[in-house]
């Protein structure tokens, strides 16, 4: 396992240059409070990213997965997570804002557009509150890939 800190991060010269935000960026501010996410988390990779990460040995939500058929392992959790993010690019502007830095320890998705990344930090923890959700988000991701 990494050290938390270098998931969704990359090396200085890897990052895209976002015109439109000033150069040396300002810092951002976190506005998602950790409990509306937990156990998720965020690892702010200042002042390049964001990352949204859960530990997979947690278990969460692993019950719910071996009902729809999975594991709740990482590669579950991305395809849970492309569904969400199909839905957001949906009801806004832009796509390709998202990526993954997954392992089989971690879950990871990062953004360099960080209020895009809070708001879906929100929708990946609304949709783990129900079942049947996490099922609809899960065939969407099957659905874009088809």
């Amino acid at each position: 396992m990494k050290d938390l800190c270098q998931y969704g991060n990359r090396p200085e010269d890897e990052w895209e240059i976002l015109p439109w935000i000033p150069d040396p960026r300002p810092p951002f501010k976190i506005w998602v409070k950790p409990e509306q996410i937990a156990p998720f988390f965020l690892i702010p990779h200042h002042p390049y990213a964001i990352s949204l990460l859960l530990k997979i040995s947690d278990g969460f939500r692993t019950e719910e997965f071996c009902r729809l058929g999975l594991t709740g392992s990482s590669g579950d959790w991305e395809r849970l997570v492309r569904g969400v993010i199909r839905e957001f690019e949906e009801n806004n502007s832009g796509v390709d804002l998202f990526h993954f830095d997954s392992d089989e320890d971690v879950f990871c998705v990062y953004s360099q557009y960080i209020d895009d990344l809070m708001l879906l930090s929100k929708m990946i923890r609304a949709a783990c509150d129900n079942e049947k959700t996490m099922g609809m988000y899960l065939n969407m991701s099957e659905v874009a890939k088809a």
